[in-house]
């Protein structure tokens, strides 16, 4: 590269905010024209080049969304319209054993399909079928049915002359989208709609040179006959572990060696860094491994690849971000977390995860008889883990999992987090009576018991850790619903207050009187120092005013996740409208895990 040249490239590129034209990026692109012109395809030929030396063998694969399926499709069908000289710098175009005969091709793509209705469903395929008939000079499918209609395009396309073999190819993506995004009323049309199609697959398969068929999942396999059961999985295959996504060799080639655009990624990044802490190329490949990488895709190698999506997104945006999430995270993990939220109650941060490997192997007949373990895996959200260590597994019966790398593991606790978070506003507006009940009788015992019960002790180890903020999203989450449930109250956190900031406060304009509750939270510390920090730096002085003020401060055990002491004052005006500090309340969870009150002190004032 000219370094002058390169280095004004730069320049203007960083002024302007844009990828230079050296390097542009096809984000979400499955065209393998579009990779290879832009020097960004990774060379996968050579496992194409192993199927096409097959004949009338049913694949199918699976990987995660977003993992580059369509491109290996796309991939598949020019090589099978024999366009050598595109792949000139491929592996396939060194093998001299390949022959480079022309087949037809039947490539149907599954997620483009939208009708949900059987009899609708089956006029999209059929009219799809039409399509691909109608650019090898065939106007019409006579055949009556959709099952026929697929039967006759095959026999139509093994009797064309131009060249062409006579074994079709046949090549299915996202197979099980239509399953996925349909209604639970609509699964068994939708579900019979697919079997048939996939009956004639696996009887005419040793008509075809090869049928590829490409997924997410693999829970549907079983009601989609034993079409699909009797493929040849490959997902799991050491051989094919690579077949998709970027591995080191090739982040080195296609990215790290392109000098302008990483002299380009490492100012971008050190700009927000401070002068003390900088990026070198070192720590910039270091990072890509740890947020990118740590995909394997079987359990009979230690190889690893990164995600392609991912990698093209950070080499355009030339920032670490969480695309993965915003454009990968599938809708079936989605539905099982709205639907049942309590089966990710999974301690997350621990770092690798067993499983029986007879119960990961398992096809299951529904998403909801499917163990959480496989499903994580198949959806992309955990990978194998190859670790030497997991030496306690002297039998072999089991397989290990882990998050592939902090992109995903982050992804999962920021969209656990929004559906705790919802969880913990059903479950404050539930307990909004007996929260208001308890507080105005001063019934503190119950008031806490609820707190533990049913606010943190559902949110568990899905949202909670070991920090303070943790500990006072979750329970500011319970009780602002609770308080929005009803009229004249309210609930607020950090609250600019005296000389800091008050962990939660809420309003009760109650009776035309003012009850304020402050709270504030501590991490293995005793209430009572709580309660300390509000007198010391006024945090509820603004609040004199009201009738009555009521402080609280818990304490938050970061190994069982949940409150274990509190201390509450109360701070009023009687009768005669003389504000007077009430004995301070200690209470303390007893043996049996309810809260108990135990010795009282008087606050001195």
């Amino acid at each position: 590269m000219d370094s002058k040249k390169g280095d004004k490239e730069l320049k203007i590129a960083d002024q302007q905010g844009y990828v230079p034209l050296s390097m542009q990026i096809p984000i979400g692109s499955a065209d393998v024209k579009e990779m290879i012109a832009q020097k960004l395809y990774a060379d996968k030929t050579s496992y194409i080049t192993k199927l096409f030396k097959t004949n009338g063998i049913y694949y199918f694969f699976t990987r995660p969304r977003r993992f580059g399926k369509s491109l290996l499709l796309d991939t598949i069908d020019q090589i099978a319209k024999g366009n050598k000289e595109l792949f000139k710098d491929c592996a396939i175009y060194r093998d001299k054993s390949y022959k480079w005969e022309k087949y037809p091709v039947i490539w149907l793509n599954f997620s483009e399909l939208v009708s949900k209705e059987r009899d609708l469903l089956e006029k999209e395929l059929q009219y799809k079928l039409l399509e691909i008939a109608n650019k090898y000079g065939v106007n019409e499918l006579k055949a009556p049915s959709l099952s026929t209609k697929l039967g006759e395009l095959i026999n139509i396309l093994g009797r064309l002359q131009e060249d062409y073999e006579s074994t079709p190819i046949i090549l299915i993506d996202e197979y099980d989208s239509p399953l996925i995004s349909c209604e639970k009323e609509q699964y068994e049309a939708v579900l019979s709609v697919l079997s048939s199609f996939f009956k004639v697959l696996k009887a005419r398969q040793k008509d075809c040179k090869l049928i590829f068929v490409t997924g997410v999942t693999k829970f549907h396999l079983s009601g989609l006959t034993s079409g699909a059961n009797s493929a040849n999985d490959i997902s799991f295959h050491e051989d094919y572990a690579e077949i998709l996504g970027y591995t080191e060799e090739d982040i080195d080639n296609l990215f790290l060696s392109k000098e302008t655009i990483v002299k380009l990624i490492l100012e971008r990044l050190n700009r927000k860094k401070n002068q003390e802490e900088k990026y070198t190329f070192t720590q910039l490949k270091q990072a890509l491994k740890d947020y990118y990488n740590g995909y394997c895709f079987t359990a009979d190698k230690m190889v690893s690849v990164y995600n392609p999506d991912s990698i093209l997104r950070f080499f355009y945006a030339k920032d670490f971000e969480n695309s993965w999430f915003n454009s990968g995270s599938p809708t079936i993990l989605l539905q099982q977390m709205k639907q049942n939220i309590d089966r990710f109650n999974i301690d997350w941060d621990k770092g690798s995860f067993p499983i029986d490997k007879m119960r990961f192997k398992l096809v299951h007949p529904s998403l909801h008889e499917m163990p959480l373990l496989p499903l994580m895996y198949q959806t992309g959200y955990l990978t194998m883990d190859l670790d030497p260590s997991h030496v306690e597994d002297k039998n072999n019966l089991a397989y290990y999992l882990k998050f592939p790398n902090q992109e995903v593991k982050s992804s999962l606790k920021l969209i656990l987090s929004d559906f705790i978070v919802h969880s913990q506003q059903e479950s404050g507006k539930i307990c909004s009576v007996s929260i208001l009940e308890s507080l105005r009788k001063e019934s503190w015992i119950p008031f806490l018991n609820v707190i533990r019960s049913s606010c943190l002790a559902k949110a568990g180890y899905r949202f909670l850790d070991k920090t303070e903020r943790s500990f006072q999203g979750a329970l500011y989450s319970f009780l602002n619903s609770a308080f929005h449930t009803t009229y004249n109250t309210w609930a607020s956190a950090e609250i600019d207050s005296g000389i800091g900031r008050t962990d939660i406060v809420m309003e009760d304009q109650y009776n035309d009187q003012s009850t304020v509750y402050v709270f504030e939270l501590k991490v293995d510390k005793p209430p009572s120092y709580a309660l300390e920090q509000i007198h010391s730096k006024d945090y509820s002085i603004q609040y004199d005013l009201c009738y009555k003020k009521v402080l609280i401060g818990l304490k938050y055990d970061p190994v069982k996740l949940n409150i274990t002491e509190a201390a509450i004052e109360v701070h009023q005006y009687d009768e005669k409208y003389t504000f007077k500090v009430m004995p301070r309340k200690n209470f303390a969870v007893n043996s049996v895990g309810y809260f108990q009150e135990i010795e009282s002190k008087r606050m001195e004032v």
